[in-house]
């Protein structure tokens, strides 16, 4: 079998465009990888910073504020450009919202400038902070210590070394301090005006994941509204307000299910009262575990029990009532009491675990043959009469 040179060319050709594809894919995913590591590395960065300024507020190295120079910043070599301007905003930005420590950081343009001393043995070319002929110059208008913080990259460890150099010409170390963090810890991000310490923040960040416990306190406002009747001569409750609190428990992890036991009163001067308890079984369904960045979605279904009364009440009985009736009966003052059992079924949007928005529709057994109420929907036979919408805030 015989195979021509302008085929052997093409097949050349084509390996040799898969094998540049192929390289190129592998660039670019190790180009991602790179701004991965890097990305951790800048947020560990961050980290021991914090936990540094942090040590500082709690045990400071001065006794009373005093004038400090950032010298400068070291970090690993091959993580960008940008770290080592970003880390020096950082560790500015954290002493500055930190006064605690006693360090004011203060420009020294003598300090961290590059100077060249000329002797008659040698020539020196350094930074100011660095040549004793230059310390000696400074006088009292600049700062007379200089902070100097170097992070580099030790196997599987980021090691932060800091420390700080009283500017004489002897240049003695007054303090210093090396703190450690796994590459693979995830950084805390810890408020740089609030500091605390890691255990604290960990407790926190757990706190967080796990909604501050299992048990939380929700304050609900509902407006339950009932359907029309199709006969014109009904006449169907009022929108009632209602007002409920009780508990709220996560009875599995990430608060995947939830139940509550819930209640709730009424009042509205001269027109109704009411009394319920309600419970309700949640589910959530948009994710395994409730998310601290994203909405979560539940689906719920649960009963409530309401006793209400006043005259605005007079439609929850069987009897058709019409609107004339209904303005004679409030001349008379009566004062009508009913009691009723709902089910109801329904959706609730959480936003941080904190913030509910939901929509309900109720079935009310004992009232499916009122002349009074009509029916928003009917699924699988169950008629709903009633629509509900709830605000929800967790504590």
């Amino acid at each position: 079998m015989k195979i021509s040179g302008l085929a052997v060319a093409a097949l050349l050709a084509s390996g040799t465009a898969s094998a540049g594809a192929v390289e190129d894919a592998q660039v670019a995913e190790l180009d991602r990888l790179r701004g991965e590591v890097a990305g951790q590395v800048h947020l560990a960065a961050y980290d021991l910073v914090d936990e540094l300024v942090y040590r500082w507020t709690q045990q400071p190295i001065f006794e009373s504020p005093t004038p400090v120079v950032l010298a400068g910043v070291t970090v690993p070599v091959g993580l960008g450009t940008g770290i080592g301007a970003l880390l020096e905003n950082h560790v500015a930005g954290v002493l500055g919202a930190n006064p605690t420590t006693q360090i004011q950081l203060v420009h020294c343009p003598a300090c961290t400038a590059v100077v060249v001393h000329s002797a008659a043995e040698n020539t020196v070319v350094s930074r100011g902070y660095d040549n004793p002929a230059v310390l000696e110059q400074l006088g009292t208008q600049t700062g007379q210590h200089a902070l100097f913080i170097d992070v580099e990259a030790e196997g599987t460890w980021l090691v932060l070394r800091a420390r700080i150099t009283q500017l004489t010409p002897e240049l003695p170390i007054v303090w210093s301090h090396t703190l450690t963090t796994s590459a693979g810890t995830p950084a805390l991000l810890r408020e740089a005006s609030d500091l605390k310490s890691a255990e604290e923040a960990r407790r926190e960040y757990l706190d967080a994941l796990n909604s501050r416990g299992p048990v939380t306190v929700p304050v609900r406002f509902v407006v339950r509204s009932y359907a029309r009747p199709t006969e014109e001569t009904g006449t169907p409750p009022p929108p009632f307000l209602w007002l409920q609190t009780g508990a709220e428990l996560s009875v599995s992890e990430g608060g995947a299910w939830t139940t509550s036991l819930l209640a709730g009163f009424s009042f509205i001067p001269q027109a109704y009262q009411g009394l319920m308890a309600q419970a309700r079984v949640s589910r959530l369904v948009t994710s395994r575990v409730r998310s601290q960045t994203h909405p979560d979605l539940y689906l719920f279904a649960g009963a409530a029990v309401m006793n209400v009364w006043g005259p605005a009440t007079q439609p929850f009985q069987e009897e058709r009532l019409t609107a004339d009736e209904l303005i004679v009966n409030l001349d008379e003052e009566l004062d009508p009491r009913f009691s009723f059992g709902a089910l109801h079924v329904g959706a609730d949007l959480r936003v941080g675990s904190r913030v509910g928005f939901s929509a309900f529709l109720e079935n009310l057994p004992s009232l499916a043959r009122s002349k009074n109420m009509g029916e928003y929907t009917n699924i699988f036979g169950i008629g709903f009469q009633s629509l509900g919408t709830e605000v929800t805030v967790c504590f």
